[in-house]
């Protein structure tokens, strides 16, 4: 017997295919660790089960004496619907089918009340998934079989995952194993096709788990089998969900951000301003270190959490650079204006208000770098102080970004030359003693010398405040202090080190990372030590999806690197005619473990699509395809600047080792 399952992306339902060599009945029952709603029934012939939904699952580190809480008066509640597409009848609580050597079963799931966004009529659960399966029931031939599903379902996934390909040469032993195999040697044997598979596998994780329409990924994406999960499998804001959709519009899944997208317009215009306005007085939206379905917006901890992750107040002016992001990519000029505008001027409202300063400088107080601490002159762990180094890098951004916007859209706004002054006059970035770039206001002792986060680095990635060209003091000091976290961490940490380390043209040290990020996971370490499970899923541990999308962003990174030219959005408001300006950097940092190679599809700002072949580690071939507007592209590979080119809507060019620039 043969069981194959696919959560299709054509009609939304989860199929179940079961075959078999001589005719068996099936017996499908549901089960769920939730509350049940009702006894499983039929309705219309389906099996139909419904549970309640947690109004509230404390975290692992609370202890509540009532851990998992439901309130069947005011809380939603879900459903689970069954559908064979053969003979089949509901009966002792089961869907029954007939013998038959195929079994096709078609599960669709719904919640309700609504969340906002969601039908405003969706108030019953199981309604909306029979919504589902009369979909499936109207859009299919009454002939179609599993395989037809399968091949729509194929097609329509392909389409977004055959975008961009990376090919790393692979040897034939180890193509020859199975996944899992290859996992477990990659500690001490080095295969790069390896890396090559993650980056493939974080892309398909996020075509699954991020559709339009649906909500942002949660830390495990779409599969927690735990309650509660993880980190209440929530939303961290200070970077886990940001880096979640950080290969979104780089690998050619601009689609995929919308979710992360929405929701942050939805932070900005509900509980965002309800929260900056009670607890600060402040004007603007806000958001802190968590977040969740609902939107929650206001600090976590239960007034008890300790102020280094539960009172971080920058995680709004985080998402909101999200939206300038896929502008950024697109250049869709609608976007920009009616959906990313908004929230970034809100967002620079509460800047405006957190922000103090007296007319000859700035600061942020209360200021936390998040989720880390230093010790004070007793020797005592602390986690707030006065303007921390990533405060900066945000409100910086964020000015920088907001300028940009306006002069695209033309928009002639008072507040951003005071959100300009405020953050010029905040603390630029320092070097210690030592060497590295602080991370709090004055030097001080670190409470936790190995810690995970890096947050003072933000603006290396995914920020281009510190570059090599532009900073090579402070990239200097960020390439410091990379070395003295050491070189274990967490899985997402390991990512994001090596975006860190491709954005400072270190493709060894990029290398480095990788490694321990695809070596086998260690269940029995106690440290937070990163690594793949045999599925490929990353481990913190336990399981986090920022891990597997971190290394494929980290990846993309360290082949092609691409940042505008600010100065263009001053050339004239409102004309998509005029060139958008694009500094490329092909190959940045390229592992010399990878001397030959060839990726397409890799997507840059200014919405031009790069392929690129190399090999002994030398550019061989690129090639530029232009979006809908023109774009002036100033080229750079290794071995330094190539050439500017100019680029048509939907033009190509080709650039190769021997002659650069014939038109393609």
């Amino acid at each position: 017997m043969r069981h194959r399952t696919w959560a299709d992306l054509v009609t939304g339902a989860v199929m179940l295919e079961i075959t078999a060599s001589a005719p068996v009945r099936v017996r499908l029952e549901v089960g769920s660790l939730l509350r049940p709603r009702s006894a499983p029934r039929s309705a219309g012939g389906d099996l139909a089960t419904e549970w309640w939904l947690p109004v509230d699952v404390a975290p692992g580190h609370e202890e509540p004496a009532e851990p998992i809480r439901y309130d069947e008066d005011h809380g939603r509640h879900g459903a689970i619907l069954v559908q064979s597409r053969g003979p089949a009848a509901v009966a002792g609580g089961a869907l029954i089918s007939e013998p038959a050597t195929t079994h096709l079963f078609a599960v669709a799931t719904a919640t309700a009340p609504p969340l906002p966004g969601d039908p405003a009529d969706a108030r019953d659960a199981l309604g909306r998934a029979a919504a589902v399966l009369r979909g499936i029931r109207g859009s299919l031939d009454v002939h179609a079989t599993a395989a037809d599903l399968l091949a729509a379902h194929e097609a329509a996934h392909g389409e977004l995952y055959r975008r961009c390909v990376l090919e790393l040469p692979v040897a034939d032993a180890d193509a020859a194993l199975d996944t899992a195999e290859r996992v477990r040697r990659a500690e001490g044997h080095d295969d790069p096709a390896l890396a090559a598979l993650a980056f493939h596998y974080g892309r398909y994780l996020l075509i699954a788990s991020s559709q339009p329409g649906g909500l942002p990924v949660t830390l495990q994406g779409l599969w927690n089998a735990e309650l509660p999960g993880p980190w209440s499998s929530a939303y961290t804001l200070n970077i886990n969900i940001q880096m979640a959709y950080w290969p979104a519009e780089t690998t050619n899944l601009a689609e995929c951000h919308e979710p992360l997208l929405r929701f942050t317009r939805r932070l900005s215009e509900t509980t965002g301003p309800v929260v900056a306005r009670e607890l600060y007085g402040a004007d603007g939206w806000v958001a802190h270190h968590n977040s969740d379905a609902w939107a929650f917006a206001a600090p976590v901890g239960a007034g008890h959490g300790d102020p280094a992750w539960a009172n971080w107040s920058l995680g709004g002016t985080w998402l909101a650079l999200h939206l300038w992001e896929h502008y950024a990519f697109g250049g869709d000029r609608a976007f920009l204006r009616d959906e990313a505008w908004p929230v970034l001027a809100s967002a620079a409202a509460f800047a405006l208000s957190w922000i103090q300063s007296d007319g000859e400088r700035s600061w942020t107080s209360p200021s936390t770098s998040p989720e880390n601490h230093y010790l004070d002159t007793a020797g005592r762990a602390r986690g707030v102080g006065e303007t921390a180094t990533m405060d900066v890098a945000l409100l910086r951004e964020l000015a920088a970004v907001c300028r940009s916007a306006a002069a695209v859209l033309g928009a002639d706004e008072p507040w951003l030359a005071e959100l300009s002054a405020r953050t010029d006059a905040l603390p630029d970035p320092a070097v210690s003693e030592r060497g590295d770039l602080l991370e709090w206001d004055r030097e001080r002792p670190e409470a936790e010398p190995l810690h995970r986060h890096l947050s003072h680095l933000v603006g290396l990635f995914p920020l281009a405040q510190i570059t090599p060209q532009a900073t090579p003091g402070l990239a200097r000091a960020a390439s410091e202090s990379i070395r003295l976290r050491g070189p274990e961490s967490t899985g997402w940490a390991l990512a994001w080190r090596a975006a860190m380390q491709a954005r400072l043209g270190d493709g060894d040290a990029v290398h480095a990372q990788l490694r321990l990020a695809l070596r086998p996971a260690d269940e029995s370490s106690r440290e937070h030590r990163g690594g793949l499970y045999p599925n490929l899923f990353s481990a913190h541990p336990p399981y986090q999806i920022d891990g597997n999308l971190g290394v494929t962003a980290a990846i993309a990174e360290a082949l092609v690197q691409s940042f505008l030219e600010p100065e263009r959005h001053d050339a004239g408001p409102g004309d998509d005619r005029l060139p958008v300006g694009v500094t490329l950097r092909l190959l940045p940092a390229l592992p010399s473990a990878w001397p030959d190679g060839r990726v397409r599809g890799i997507r840059s700002r200014g919405d031009v699509t790069i392929d690129v072949e190399w090999a002994g580690g030398a550019l061989v071939r690129a090639r530029l395809r232009a979006g809908a507007r023109p774009a002036t592209m100033k080229v750079h590979g290794p071995g330094g600047a190539i050439g500017t080119y100019d680029l048509a809507p939907g033009g190509t060019r080709v650039i190769d080792a021997g002659e650069r620039g014939i038109p393609w």
